[in-house]
């Protein structure tokens, strides 16, 4: 393996291929180009720490390479919103994004003066990563590319057989963090392998480009929601899913669709990979990485000691872990977290943190958030609001209010830190000893929001259409409730619907583009969103709606990602489904 900073700049041979974006392919000597000229940029500026946070890895490489050329100190964001990066400000000198190194680049009509030709000592290139601290503020962890390339090295071995040297990799982790970071750029650069400089937000954004033998980068998130359609895709040669653990069903469903068990990588920022497995089995025990020493401390939690952590002194994470009580492989198996740190869509998300941007709000009074049970990823909070919250609670109902809340937090955090279901109380329920245990809390969310809590109610089209001579045009409602981002509709199917007339005679059948019809129509209501669609995914018709059934209508809205999943289903079936993305009307 060669490192970093040498196969991109100085290192001999012919003019290979690094990445590609989109349909073009970026090579070794244009990239060693470009990292020259923005390193030539850094260095006119009396700057030594540099904030870089881009969408493309193609120039988020060049970015953190020309840093470290120029002698600087890399300050790698976990988001680029607003009051992120306020809140780390005093940290850098300078940002840089997709834009402002796109700028940088095309300004340059000549080659400048090589004046950073001597490559830095890997031991001297620095990067802090931020991420969730139990104390809710963004914690900052140190690490310099040799300890990057020596945990690159050091895991190599375990996957280079099975890999074929022509295999791609292709991601749908950000490389901002140090998970993707390592296996999207690092490690495709000291192995000379080709990556795809374009995250993938979903799965139907690569389907298309998967080839045999590729490496594909993804989370627990992306393996739990596999698309259809990559049961017809070639396989790739490996799976590496890191950012939490991923549960057994979906692993073994993963290898029932592309042929492979996943590769879990464990590990977290403080400490890069620490150990892998494979869940052949439930509950499949981690086996450390190589030269990775593990134990448990006093607490019972984790503790590792490796190179590429902090030499021989031991790292104490807050993972409970039990090891194996036979054999000599020192494998463990994890058993919780035992501070208030959580793992939401791959990303750790700090429940301290949640509920001060909560406290923050003038609505707010006191706040407490947490995942409702084992088996529900979503993020819940439970608030007490201030007199003035709770004038606004009367005139706007749950639903709002949890939205102006969510867009409050939006503006410091990710999506997988917005709370998704809310209970607003009067007092956060403590037990006899005035403590708030988890138990206690999550009995709020054993029912159904309360029906004061819910949004206000929405018109119900009914046969009153029938009244004035107009066709029928909307399902009979005869139940609705609306949760935050979830809503069902109980309706009755009426045979007088303008849409069986001639669909088919003898055979009535509710059309398809009917059914989306009513699923956009239902979603502006619900969520009260005006919303033009432009896109409708995993559409999948299983069973045709005839006059007088009774059917439910869910509806999923993810505002962040600016779509809206539903489904049709009866009391033993499933009807259709599918996803329909959206674009703000004007």
């Amino acid at each position: 393996m060669t490192g970093f900073l040498t196969a991109l700049i100085t290192q001999d041979g012919p003019n290979i291929p690094v990445c590609l974006e989109g349909d073009t392919c970026f090579y070794r000597d244009q990239l060693a180009a470009n990292i020259h000229e923005l390193a030539h940029y850094i260095g006119q500026g009396n700057v030594k720490n540099i904030a870089l946070h881009c969408q493309s890895a193609r120039l988020f490489l060049t970015g953190l390479a020309a840093i470290w050329q120029a002698g600087c100190h890399a300050i790698l964001p976990a988001s680029d919103k607003p009051g992120y990066l306020e809140e780390i400000a005093n940290q850098f000198d300078l940002f840089l994004d997709d834009a402002k190194i796109s700028h940088i680049l095309a300004s340059f009509t000549s080659t400048p003066p090589n004046d950073h030709a001597a490559l830095p000592a890997p031991g001297q290139c620095r990067a802090t990563f931020y991420t969730s601290g139990s104390t809710g503020a963004p914690k900052a962890v140190c690490k310099t590319m040799a300890q990057l390339e020596a945990e690159m090295a050091m895991q190599t071995p375990l996957w280079q057989a099975r890999l074929n040297p022509d295999a791609r990799i292709l991601g749908l982790v950000s490389h901002q963090h140090i998970y993707g970071l390592l296996f999207r750029v690092i490690w495709p650069v000291m192995t000379g392998r080709v990556f795809i400089a374009t995250q993938a937000r979903f799965w139907e954004d690569i389907i298309a480009d998967i080839k045999t033998g590729d490496i594909i980068i993804a989370s627990p998130a992306h393996l739990q929601r596999l698309h259809p359609d990559l049961n017809k895709a070639p396989h790739p040669a490996c799976i590496f899913c890191s950012g939490g653990p991923l549960d057994q069903p979906s692993a073994a469903q993963s290898h029932a669709t592309f042929g492979v068990w996943p590769t879990e990588i464990l590990g977290s920022t403080e400490t890069g990979g620490i150990a892998w497995r494979q869940q052949t089995i439930p509950d499949a025990p981690w086996t450390p990485l190589p030269d990775v020493k593990a134990a448990v401390n006093e607490a019972g939690c984790l503790m590792v000691a490796a190179p590429h952590i902090d030499g021989e002194n031991w790292h104490h994470t807050e993972d409970r872990a039990v090891f194996d009580k036979t054999g000599k492989t020192h494998r463990f198996r994890l058993r919780g977290r035992a501070d208030r740190v959580v793992k939401i869509e791959g990303k750790r998300i700090s429940l301290s943190r949640v509920e001060t941007h909560l406290k923050n709000h003038d609505w707010v009074e006191d706040a407490v958030a947490l995942l409702p049970d084992e088996t529900d990823n979503r993020l819940a909070a439970i608030v007490v609001l201030t007199p003035k919250g709770q004038t606004r609670l009367d005139q706007l109902g749950t639903f709002r209010v949890g939205q102006t809340l969510r867009s409050h937090i939006a503006h410091h955090e990710d999506d997988a830190a917005l709370p998704r279901r809310w209970r607003f109380v009067n007092t956060i329920p403590t037990d006899s000893q005035g403590k708030k245990p988890l138990h206690v809390l999550r009995t709020l969310f054993d029912k159904p929001a309360p029906p004061e809590t819910i949004a206000a109610p929405m018109p119900v089209p009914s046969k009153t259409h029938a009244i004035s001579n107009q066709p029928i045009v909307l399902p009979a409602i005869t139940g609705q409730s609306v949760e935050n981002d979830l809503a069902r509709f109980d309706m009755r199917i009426e045979p007088e619907l303008l849409y069986f007339q001639g669909h088919f005679n003898g055979a009535p059948v509710l059309p398809g583009v009917v059914q989306l019809h009513w699923a956009v129509h239902y979603a502006r209501i619900a969520f009260d969103i005006v919303i033009t669609p432009h896109e409708i995914t995993q559409l999948k018709y299983r069973k045709v709606i005839s006059p007088n059934d009774q059917i439910h209508l869910i509806l999923e809205c993810d505002r962040i990602r600016g779509q809206v999943k539903f489904t049709y289903s009866g009391t033993d079936t499933s009807y259709s489904s599918g996803i329909i993305k959206f674009s703000k009307a004007d």
